[in-house]
């Protein structure tokens, strides 16, 4: 890419020096010359860190991270200083083929640069579609954030407890669940979420015995058989409140808390206590 994108300064220099005495356009032509040198620096950096990034797994969570989020600002700040030369460049080209350079080889060369510019700020976009490396990458986390949840969740058990997660197994929910985030790309995690977690309060609720539930009404033998199960249930509601209901939310809370905003947009039923 270096080789195809030519040096602006010595395409310009001459315009500026030699033919043409307008201020205005060599102020444009230095404003240029800036945001294109900052273009070839941002382009090593970005290829750098792809590389690294190719080689990280989320087996270092740490390091997976850390490589996205740097590729992540390279891409960005690449492609603002294509846009800002790239506006440069435009005026340019207007103002040379209105003034009789339309056929000089500086002013090719400026277009051919306009044109490479234009390719680059596109880098960022790829990256994120699929097939890209960063859209990859987030594919990795969302199976990664699926995987931890799923093992840690799959417990069977044999009271009211809904299965908990540990420490660091919530730590490892926030990382991935903030980069994701700030992608917006948490909807799949959030269905997942809301998925796993149910199942484990439904197989909490089975440590309960409440087949009395099922009972119809025509069935019951006098008033005080109804009485027994109506003050069953009202036991059996404060239990799964106290230590299912509450547990869920608060651990919902902590997996999700920079970005309960989101939940709420998307209508995620949280299991909250009355």
């Amino acid at each position: 890419m270096k080789q195809r994108l030519p040096s602006l300064e010595a395409a310009m220099r001459p315009i500026t020096m030699q033919r043409c005495g307008y201020s205005a356009i060599r102020d444009q032509i230095n404003g240029a010359i800036g945001p294109a040198a900052a273009v070839l620096k941002a382009y090593d950096v970005v290829r750098e860190l792809e590389k690294s990034l190719s080689f990280a797994s989320c087996s270092d969570l740490p390091a997976f991270l850390l490589a996205m989020k740097r590729l992540e600002e390279a891409l960005r700040f690449l492609a603002d200083n294509c846009e800002l030369a790239t506006q440069w460049l435009q005026d340019i080209v207007e103002f040379l083929e209105g003034n009789a350079f339309a056929n000089d080889r500086s002013l090719l060369s400026v277009k051919k640069a306009l044109r490479i510019l234009q390719e680059l700020h596109a880098i960022e976009g790829s990256a994120r579609r699929d097939g890209g490396l960063l859209n990859d990458a987030f594919n990795e986390l969302e199976a990664e954030f699926i995987i931890s949840l799923m093992e840690n969740s799959a417990t069977t058990n044999t009271s009211i407890a809904s299965s908990p997660l540990s420490v660091l197994v919530i730590q490892k929910l926030q990382a991935i669940v903030e980069r994701l985030n700030a992608a917006d790309r948490l909807e799949k995690c959030i269905f997942v979420y809301t998925e796993a977690r149910s199942l484990s309060a439904r197989r909490s609720l089975q440590a309960l015995d409440l087949d009395y539930l099922e009972i119809e009404i025509r069935e019951f033998v006098d008033r005080q058989s109804i009485d027994s199960c109506i003050d069953q249930w009202g036991k059996h509601l404060e239990l799964v409140v106290k230590h299912l209901l509450e547990l869920e939310y608060k651990l919902c809370n902590n997996v999700f808390e920079k970005s309960l905003d989101l939940l709420h947009s998307s209508n995620l039923e949280l299991m909250s206590p009355r």
